[in-house]
């Protein structure tokens, strides 16, 4: 809860994506990174750019060692060129966090630009928290979106007896919504459920895609080529991102210009959730101590007590966008791109509350479907509801128990007349707010 202040304060908030300011698309104007980078060579750019004009003095990255690619160690790079040893994604273990001390006591670096996946930036988040003396020499962070993390000599030998191939034949991995294998051979394509027992157990209960605590965010942009997804959250993310856009160094794209990117996005990212929550129910089912992770699961007694303390009418969300039952799936999706919410009221000709739809509905609709197929076909017309009375600790009881992210409030009197919607992230937000 304490490391969520460092984002608190970007002016959206979404249950899929965290807070932030800005979602867009970029790649970098430079041919030569796009195609050595995993995607967009974003993340390059903002480095080299970043030392190049001084906003940064050095970047904490992972570099994969020589003769094993898929291997990583951490890097500290100083100049512009030490940065292009690590263009592309990273789907196994480095100690990034230890290089940043080292960083900051053997080379002297005041202006540090640390890059990691989730569980990373978190890592650095709670030694800020704790104002650890080497944090004053953190500039900015930048997360790498991440599925899961892989305990690499296991995976290898394993796809190695599965695709037939060499394992110092295996040169790059992607993953997506499918394990894409890159060798001499040709390009594997691996189901996911295949490889989820080599994923580091750490990873089977984290629910961060995005790197929701880094101050900007960057990923895949799938179905996309040569584009990375690019979330600014903080004004030093901004800072970063606008000095490499001003010295060409990137171009961009709105998300409406391409909405099954976006929508890939949403899904990769409450897919994590949805897996994360199963596994984490699963192993205290089996009486295996888990941590409170997540406000869906659990809380300690102090945060319970302050929960119970607040209505409803406190927190929700008054201006609610509604749609109505004629819409089409294609209008829905153009609707979620442009507000970001992934849940929507859906309302009758006389403005009465007669369902909700959701983007997980709308993912249900195959693609080529959509422009005939009604958000009235697809609504959930039996409601879960709260009231403006209620506590969100009842609240988010209900949520719990229906396994739902969202509740419309109603009029007590006259549960057809809708007064606002609550979100766990708004629940999130006013506990950290409180604690």
């Amino acid at each position: 809860m304490e490391a969520l202040r460092f984002v608190s304060d970007a002016p959206r908030r979404r249950e899929a994506l965290g807070y932030y300011r800005e979602v867009l698309f970029a790649q970098s104007v430079d041919s030569k990174l796009r195609e050595a980078s995993h995607s967009g060579g974003v993340v390059t750019t903002l480095l080299m750019q970043g030392l190049k004009d001084g906003l940064i003095d050095s970047a904490v990255i992972s570099e994969s060692e020589p003769n094993s690619p898929l291997k990583l160690a951490p890097q500290i790079s100083l100049v512009p060129d030490d940065v292009l040893s690590a263009v592309d994604s990273k789907f196994s273990p480095s100690s990034v966090a230890k290089a940043f001390g080292s960083a900051v006591r053997e080379y002297g670096r005041a202006k540090i630009a640390f890059v990691g996946v989730p569980h990373q930036i978190l890592a650095i988040r709670k030694l800020e928290a704790w104002e650890h003396k080497i944090m004053d020499s953190l500039e900015v962070t930048i997360g790498l979106f991440c599925l899961w993390i892989f305990s690499l000599d296991n995976l290898l030998n394993y796809l190695a007896g599965r695709l037939g191939v060499d394992i110092h034949e295996i040169v790059k991995i992607d993953l997506t919504d499918t394990y894409r294998v890159y060798t001499a051979k040709g390009v594997f394509k691996v189901p996911i459920l295949e490889i989820m027992s080599h994923v580091m157990n750490k990873c089977r209960t984290c629910m961060d895609f995005t790197s929701e605590l880094a101050d900007i965010s960057v990923g895949g942009a799938s179905p996309l080529q040569g584009w990375s997804t690019v979330i600014i959250r903080t004004e030093k993310g901004e800072k970063i991102f606008r000095n490499a856009l001003e010295a060409g160094a990137l171009r961009v794209m709105g998300i409406d210009e391409a909405k099954e990117a976006f929508a890939h996005l949403i899904s990769m990212a409450t897919g994590k959730k949805r897996i994360a929550l199963r596994e984490i129910r699963r192993m205290r089912d089996e009486g295996v101590y888990m941590p409170p992770s997540d406000v869906r699961l659990a809380f300690l007694s102090h945060e319970a007590s302050v929960l119970s303390d607040i209505r409803i009418e406190e927190i929700m969300t008054r201006r609610v966008i509604t749609v109505p039952l004629d819409m089409t799936a294609s209008q829905l999706l153009e609707t979620m791109v442009k507000h970001h919410h992934m849940g929507y009221p859906v309302t009758d000709a006389e403005n009465n509350l007669v369902g909700m739809v959701t983007f997980e509905d709308l993912m249900g609709v195959p693609k080529d479907e959509r422009d005939a197929t009604l958000v009235k076909e697809i609504a959930k017309r039996r409601l879960v509801v709260t009231y403006p009375e209620e506590s969100v600790l009842e609240a988010l009881e209900k949520m719990n128990g229906h396994d739902i992210g969202r509740l419309p409030v109603v009029d007590p009197e006259n549960p057809k007349k809708l007064l606002g919607v609550v979100t766990r992230s708004d629940i999130l937000h006013s506990l950290g707010r409180r604690v």
